[in-house]
């Protein structure tokens, strides 16, 4: 039998450390904020005045970002619930119709197999998801299942012949609502279709027996869609290669910031190679990203496709939004969720969009491409705010600064090449970005692990602009990773300009006419050869006008450039 050993004694008070010493501190993730109760996602404590020492790292799993894959899962994702869950399962298969494509459920709901399918759906009962929550797979495809129910049953309800203004939200049964609204939060997503779900948690690699790699075993087949054809599967899959691609790219950024926090002759060199790396493996994601060009149909895309995506805001601020039935008016759904819609029935969110990926906006925090609002902008949107307030929630901005209605403006760093950008502090909620609100959309983990690299003690330009005389090869590479995702940017600005701009002026093709329900009768409207577009109110599925977006994220990667050059590309 052991000794029994008396306990040691604590530490006498004399000998205890001074409140400022770093022991002291409050460790990371555990401040307290009125929107994180248990913990505020941050990587210093804020009675450092930001001057805590940031131990976590890039490639923690508890960011959900593994090293083989990037922001995708790294083990196969569950192709179907089974179960008493199994009736969520039949009715998707329901109104996919059996995975044939034309025998799926169309947009507008008005034949009478969208009513028989919406009635069917009116008489399944609300589960619990009590046997889902000891795994985290089967929450990923349990959020998939219910928000593809709401959505088709959303887009098949038809619409009163009113101005979206006028129009009572679209009810989302309780049977998809309550559910719903339990498994998303969860999962840190809101109760909506998101880039998650029809991406990082909707594909299968080539063996699903292994896990996904980019070189050996990379997404090969996605496991749910609306329409069943190849256009929508390949816009899915190929967003998941340029993800699992992107994996490479973050590699090789854990790299560089390993080199900024020395920053001597030998680490500069090295960076100055990580940063030629990144912008091959920038291209790379482009290059992936423009086979959408011959893989994706883009009459297909935009009339058949797309419509499905649209969300409770589609509408713009006068939207109707849905109504999640069996939730309290005075509760809220999620972080994600419309300042406009606090305490009505009709909730607005944002459908999938590109802007919900990870990867880019990564990209963008590390080379500190700032895509903060310009004066003119703040002034609109405080102008706007007692009107048309904006998403509620924390932000944060693209200059390696996070801006938070509850946490003190960063201190500046002590280094000679600290934060060129300068701190403004806390900035209104109603100034939020579009890029700042699609964070909301994103898994919980990823939006902690960009919030974790915009903190990051050396950010990225002001070290490379302090040395850009004596080290003029590291500026030229910096500048080449950014000409690299200018590239990215205006081949993107060209996807758009071939399956948004362009389909907006014609009119759909036969096929497609029958593909989306469209009769004799509605054939005199589709009859006219080329409608007259403007294309500053082409809004995307994030609720963003488009060209304009677009062109200034690509304006502001320009203008994060040393030796800024060329206006590139115009939407046309």
């Amino acid at each position: 039998m052991l000794p029994q050993r008396s306990p040691s004694p604590g530490p006498s008070s004399s000998a205890s450390l001074p409140p400022g010493h770093f022991l002291s501190l409050q460790p990371s993730y555990s401040q307290p904020t009125v929107a994180f109760p248990s913990g505020a996602p941050s990587t210093s404590s804020h009675e450092a005045n930001g001057l805590a020492p940031n131990t976590a790292s890039l490639a923690s799993a508890d960011f959900e970002v593994d090293v083989r894959t990037g922001f995708l899962p790294g083990t196969s994702n569950v192709q179907r619930l089974g179960g008493k869950y199994e009736v969520w399962e039949e009715a998707l298969d329901a109104a996919r119709g059996g995975g044939k494509v034309g025998e799926g459920l169309i947009v507008g709901g008005k034949r009478d197999k969208e009513r028989l399918w919406r009635d069917g759906v009116q008489s399944m009962p609300v589960l619990d998801t009590n046997d889902l929550c000891s795994s985290l797979p089967l929450l990923r495809r349990a959020h998939i299942v219910l928000t593809f129910l709401a959505h088709f049953y959303a887009h098949t309800t038809p619409l009163p012949t009113l101005p979206p203004s006028e129009r009572e939200p679209i009810p989302i049964p309780a049977c998809i609502s309550a559910p719903l609204l339990t498994v998303s939060p969860l999962l840190g997503l809101p109760p909506i279709l998101t880039y998650a779900d029809t991406v990082l948690y909707n594909f299968l690699p080539v063996n699903p027996v292994i896990a996904p790699s980019y070189a050996v075993n990379p997404p090969s087949t996605i496991v749910t869609t609306f329409t069943n054809t190849r256009s929508e599967e390949q816009f899915f899959l190929i967003s998941a290669l340029t993800e699992i691609a992107g994996a490479e790219a973050l590699r090789i950024m854990r790299q560089s910031l390993d080199e900024l926090f020395i920053a001597d002759e030998k680490a500069i060199r090295r960076l100055t190679v990580y940063l030629k790396k990144l912008a091959m493996q920038i291209d790379k994601i482009s290059d992936i990203t423009m086979t959408l060009m011959k893989e994706v149909d883009p009459e297909e895309f935009y009339h058949l496709i797309r419509p499905w995506f649209r969300g409770g805001d589609a509408d713009g601020p006068q939207s109707a939004g849905w109504d999640y039935m069996g939730l309290r008016i005075e509760a809220g759904t999620s972080e994600a969720e419309s300042a406009i819609t606090e305490g009505r029935r009709g909730k607005m969110f944002s459908g999938p969009s590109a802007g919900q990926s990870s990867l880019i906006h990564a990209i963008d925090i590390f080379l500190t491409v700032d895509h903060s609002p310009t004066p003119e902008e703040r002034a609109e949107a405080l102008a706007a705010a007692e009107t048309e307030p904006e998403h509620s929630g924390d932000s944060i901005s693209m200059n390696s600064a996070p801006v938070s209605a509850d946490a003190p403006a960063p201190a500046q760093a002590s280094h000679g090449h600290g934060n060129g950008h300068g701190g403004e502090g806390a900035k209104p909620k109603s100034e939020a970005t579009f890029l700042q609100r699609m964070l909301q959309y994103m898994p919980l983990p990823h939006r902690t692990f960009l919030l974790h690299l915009s903190t990051h003690p050396t950010p990225l330009r002001p070290l490379v602009v302090h040395y850009s005389a004596t080290h003029p090869a590291l500026a030229a590479a910096y500048d080449g990773a950014l000409e690299s995702l200018r590239r990215f940017r205006e081949k993107h600005m060209r996807v758009v300009s071939l399956f948004i701009v362009q389909q907006a002026r014609r009119k759909p093709s036969a096929r497609v006419r029958k593909l989306i329900g469209l009769d004799e009768a509605d054939e005199t409207e589709a009859d006219e050869e080329e409608k007259v577009v403007d294309i500053g109110e082409i809004r995307g599925t994030g609720g963003t006008a488009l060209f304009k977006f677009l062109k200034r994220c690509r304006d502001n990667t320009t203008k994060a450039m040393v030796r800024p050059s060329g206006a590139g590309y115009e939407l046309e």
